[in-house]
């Protein structure tokens, strides 16, 4: 999942500046502490780019003149990588099952899907998360540990119901919220954070970075 989560990033990051080559993409991810919830190494950033041109999700839009190194190649979404951005997001945001990571990447994006369809993602991901609550809530009702497993490993179980009793409440009370108008969505007004027309901060750094 964290190849999705990187995925999903420098998707998004391409797609809001319009054109990006790869260092830039790299130094945007690194001020948002990406490398720390999204596990989001620099080679992976040069590699998801390698791999979302090879699959026709980016192309090449020229080159860039840097004074540190070597010429940087420039990329933008093709249609089929605007395609892929939706698609990893909405997973992103609905699916229960998503790794923190993943789920991340998907609310840092969070603006460039509209308010009523965003509130329905998250509406499908609290479903799932009561039904694997209410699952765990079973096991752990019954009087005897499971066979061939010693008595402690409830602890583990009690433990996973816990973190699900929090990404119940945090995504409830997002829900509500977006409901309640927080927020500048997709649609609402001028461009908002991730959605085109969005400027990322200048990049000031230097660094030759291979394949960027």
């Amino acid at each position: 999942m964290a190849m999705s989560a990187t995925r999903l990033l420098v998707l998004g990051v391409v797609r809001a500046s319009g054109r990006a080559h790869g260092y830039q993409v790299r130094r945007e991810l690194l001020t948002w502490g990406a490398e720390q919830w999204a596990s989001v190494k620099p080679g992976s950033v040069y590699h998801a780019l390698r791999q979302l041109l090879k699959g026709g999700m980016l192309r090449g839009a020229g080159v860039e003149e840097s004074g540190e190194g070597p010429e940087r190649t420039v990329f933008e979404l093709t249609g089929s990588g605007e395609e892929e951005f939706v698609r990893l997001l909405s997973k992103a945001l609905s699916d229960a099952s998503a790794k923190p990571e993943f789920f991340g990447a998907g609310i840092t994006f969070l603006p460039c899907q509209s308010r009523r369809r965003v509130i329905r993602l998250l509406r499908s991901r609290l479903a799932g998360l009561e039904d694997e609550q209410a699952s765990l809530r079973s096991l752990l009702a019954e009087d005897a540990a499971p066979p061939a497993k010693p008595e402690h490993v409830w602890e583990l179980f009690r433990s996973w119901v816990v973190a699900g009793d929090a990404a119940v409440s945090f995504t409830r009370e997002l829900i509500e919220r977006l409901e309640n108008g927080a927020y500048t969505m997709a649609g609402e007004g001028a461009a908002v954070f991730g959605e085109p027309g969005w400027v990322p901060p200048a990049d000031t750094g230097s660094e030759s970075g291979a394949g960027g």
